[in-house]
């Protein structure tokens, strides 16, 4: 792998000079954005996590489905407006 990237290196190195700092740039700015998607996913899976303990906390403490809905719907919007 190592080499792999030592080769791709070499590659975008021996462009031209102005092509060359074009691909960097686009290859930066894609990691980034690469690196973003999987911040955001991991947050929206921990949420869902959360979610699913708090619905199972609510069960075992023996509350009906009525009142486990009520008690997630009024916690919903408190969450949505803090991201």
């Amino acid at each position: 792998m190592v080499t792999a990237m030592n080769s791709i290196m070499q590659m975008i190195t021996g462009l031209p000079s102005p092509f060359n700092m074009v691909v960097l740039v686009v290859l930066v700015i894609s990691l980034f954005g690469l690196l973003r998607l999987i911040a955001i996913q991991v947050r929206i899976y921990a949420s869902h996590r959360e979610d699913v303990q708090l619905k199972r906390e609510l069960v075992e403490r023996g509350l009906s489905a009525e009142e486990i809905e009520r008690i997630v719907l009024v916690k919903a919007p408190s969450e949505k407006t803090s991201c």
